[in-house]
This record gives C-alpha cells, sequence and structure tokens, in this order.
C-alpha cells in the first residue's frame, strides 16, 4: 500500500475532525456560555496539524521549507494546542511559556537539520520523540485530571495515548539503528506510522468530544443542584418573613380596640397565613412547578380553625379531599379562597354561639375540579348577590377564582353552599 495514499486518507480524517470539534465547540459556546472553548481549540489544533500533514505530502515538489520545516512545525504546534485544549477542559492553566519555547526550539532543530546539518535521520528522531512527548503529557492529564472521574472512558482515552507514545518512541528507537527511509517509501516502518497515526487520531477525537460531553454534563448537574439548594434556600426564607407578617398582624389584631379593625385584620392574617402555608408546603415537598392541592387546602382551613378556635365554639370541620395536584401558580389563590370561605362560614353561619359543621370538599368532575365549602348554619339571606353584603370576602372569592380561570357560586342548601369550579390543567 502507497503511504502517501493512507496519508491522504488521514489528511481527509483529519478535516472530518477539526469539522467534528468545530460544530461541537459552536454548539456548546451557544447553549453552555462557553463551555465549548476546549472543542474549539482541538479544532484549531487538529486543522494546524492536517495543514502540517497536508505541507509533508508536498515534499519532492515543492521547497524544503514549506514541505520540511513548516510541516514539521505545524504539526507540533497543532499537538500543543490540542494540549492547551485538554488542559482547559480540566480546569488548568495551560504552561504557555513551556509550550512556546519548545515549538521555537522544535522549528529551530528542523531547520539547523534540514539546511545547516541535513539529516533525515535526526529530523524523524526529534519529531518521534517530540509527537511521544505530546501524547505521554496528553494522557497524564486525562489520567490523572481532578475534573472528573477516572472510568472507562478516561481509561480508553490515556490508554490511546500511551498507545501512541509507545508507538513513536519506538520508532525513534528503531530509526537510531536502522537507516531511515524518505517518509513516502513503501518500509513498514512508514506503513506502521501512517497507519497507527490515523487511527490513533479518529480513536483520541471522538475520546475528547465524549469526555468534553461528560464534564458538560457534570458541570451542568452541579449547577443545577446548587440552584436547587438556593431555591430552597429562598423558599425557606420566603415562609418564614410570611409567617413573621401574619405573626405582626396577629399581634396587631389582639391589640386593637375597634371590632372593625380587628376583624380586618384577621382576615388578613388568613390570608397571609394561607399563603404561608403554600410555601411550607412546596419547601418539605421539594416540588416548586406543582403542589397536591389537597395536602395544601387541608393545612390551610385546619389552621384557619385553630386559630379561630372553632372545635371550643362547638363547630366541627368535616374534610373531604380527593387528590389534586396543580401548578403552584393557582396555588395561592386557591388556598386564599378556601380559607375566605372558610372564614365567612366561622363568621356568619353559627350566630349567638350556635354549634354546627363546615364541610370542605375537593373533588374532580370531568375536566373540572370542584372546591366546595358547605355549613349547616343559617345560610344565607333572602336575594343574597356577591358583593351584597358589603364585606370584601366573597368579593375577593369571586375575583380569584376566575383569576385561576373558574367560576364561583353561593347557594342556600339547608345551610350556605360556596362553590368555585376551576379546570384540572391550566393553559394559562
Amino acid at each position: 500500500m502507497d503511504p502517501r495514499t493512507i496519508a491522504l486518507l488521514m489528511l481527509i480524517s483529519g478535516v472530518e475532525c477539526s469539522l467534528l470539534f468545530f460544530a461541537s465547540g459552536i454548539y456548546r459556546d451557544s447553549t453552555a456560555e462557553g463551555a465549548g472553548r476546549p472543542s474549539l481549540l482541538w479544532g484549531s489544533g487538529t486543522t494546524v496539524h492536517v495543514l502540517g500533514v497536508l505541507g509533508l505530502m508536498t515534499q519532492g515538489i515543492v521547497g524544503p521549507w514549506f514541505s520540511v520545516v513548516f510541516a514539521n512545525s505545524s504539526i507540533i504546534l497543532g499537538q500543543l494546542l490540542i494540549l492547551v485544549g485538554i488542559r482547559r477542559l480540566g480546569r488548568l492553566k495551560a504552561p504557555l511559556t513551556r509550550y512556546g519555547t519548545f515549538w521555537l526550539l522544535y522549528s529551530a532543530a528542523a531547520i539547523l537539520f534540514t539546511f545547516i546539518l541535513p539529516s533525515t535521520r535526526a529530523r524523524i528522531l526529534i519529531f518521534s520523540l517530540a509527537i511521544a512527548a505530546f501524547y505521554v503529557e496528553a494522557s497524564m492529564l486525562v489520567l490523572f485530571s481532578r475534573a472528573w472521574k477516572r472510568g472507562p472512558l478516561t481509561l480508553f482515552l490515556a490508554g490511546t495515548f500511551l498507545a501512541l507514545a509507545g508507538f513513536f518512541a519506538a520508532r525513534a528507537l528503531v530509526t537510531v539503528f536502522v537507516s531511515p527511509a524518505s517518509i513516502f517509501s513503501p518500509s513498514a516502518m512508514n506503513l506502521a506510522t501512517y497507519i497507527v497515526s490515523h487511527i490513533g487520531l479518529i480513536g483520541w477525537s471522538l475520546g475528547l468530544i465524549l469526555l468534553e460531553q461528560r464534564r458538560t454534563e457534570a458541570d451542568l448537574e452541579r449547577a443545577l443542584r446548587e440552584k436547587e439548594v438556593l431555591f430552597r434556600e429562598l423558599q425557606h426564607r420566603i415562609k418564614n418573613s410570611i409567617a413573621v407578617i401574619a405573626s405582626l398582624v396577629s399581634l396587631e389584631s389582639s391589640r386593637a380596640e375597634d371590632p372593625r379593625s380587628t376583624a380586618v385584620l384577621e382576615g388578613l392574617e388568613g390570608r397571609i397565613s394561607a399563603i404561608a402555608s403554600l410555601y411550607e408546603h412546596l419547601f418539605r415537598s421539594g416540588e416548586t412547578d406543582s403542589v397536591d392541592l389537597d395536602l395544601y387546602l387541608k393545612a390551610v382551613v385546619e389552621t384557619l380553625f385553630s386559630g379561630q378556635a372553632a372545635r371550643e365554639r362547638g363547630i366541627l370541620l368535616e374534610q373531604d379531599l380527593e387528590a389534586v395536584r396543580i401548578d403552584s401558580r393557582r396555588g395561592v389563590p386557591l388556598g386564599i379562597i378556601a380559607n375566605e370561605l372558610a372564614a365567612d362560614s366561622l363568621k356568619h353561619a353559627f350566630p349567638e354561639g350556635r354549634p354546627g359543621t363546615v364541610r370542605v370538599s375537593l373533588r374532580a368532575e370531568g375536566p373540572e375540579t370542584v372546591l366546595e365549602v358547605r355549613d349547616d348554619g343559617k345560610g344565607l339571606p333572602e336575594g343574597f348577590a356577591i358583593g351584597s353584603s358589603g364585606g370584601l370576602g366573597l368579593v375577593l372569592v369571586d375575583i380569584l377564582a376566575r383569576q385561576v380561570g373558574g367560576t364561583f357560586e353561593a347557594a342556600s342548601q339547608g345551610g350556605a353552599v360556596f362553590t368555585v369550579r376551576f379546570p384540572g390543567e391550566w393553559k394559562g
């Protein structure tokens, strides 16, 4: 097989790998805030490497400045750019001074053994040793980096680099004892060099792409965990702040002398407590986008009944709440609705210390969900209309019911019956 044919195949593969690196880097830059820079460095390094291989293929056609000096220097420069990319992926600072000095010394040696002391053996020897050194450093960076866990992928990639380093070290040793022929002569060593380099290029290119993907996934998972912790801390602080506000309102309510002011403050305290219950539920469940409405409403009405000393007044609470899960955006208005309706029953249904029962139910009826608060008290007055009593509570319920895409109805059926119907699936 003609070594030039294999070199041409390697050149084509190098172009494909460069395009793969660039595509990966551009995609990651657009989706992960600059996370694709290692790929861009690998793409640049592979491109420069390909230009060097192209220069080698022009030997005998153009002068040695391009076909030897430029070609060898480009290949080494490309390898150094790839090392910089690996270090960038591992969050390591690249020793640019060392790399730059190494490249200048290598280029000077290529000029020396091409024009001043012409020696094919010396050129192949220093080239093989330089490539072997590159692969050794690359394998060490992959194998011992703390930026990722050691696993099958890192072992494969480090093993590929070490195998290539061993091959080029062996090539350098053979060159010491065997007079080298032209790099494109059909010798066994030349054929092996191009075949091994070709297979190795494909192997470590794919390995680096996969390693970068693993690193990106790990970074995203860590960032997500950090955001979850921060969000839970924010929820906790909001919950505590709302509880403090509710306590302050309760304190002012106990100090108010005007009965009307006391009633207003107590109503405000109940609404704030309903909001606090939602954040408490979200904090305990760890969910952020949805809420168990049945559990949330249970907490709201039980807090209200406890705060109003309903049991001591002979008023019992019955609950029939089916498991319903909704988006958390509708949780607050529905919690306030339940609080307002139950508070209205406690306030108006049982005058003069009369005992009774308040029943809160939640059920699904087809595409709708129904929240119903029913009492066995004195019922609604004749000609009742929402807002006619002059109070804010039922007017607020009507507004909030429309806010969640539902309707509000009030009727007398052996007591007051308040019904809120809203869609089970929210499309707002």
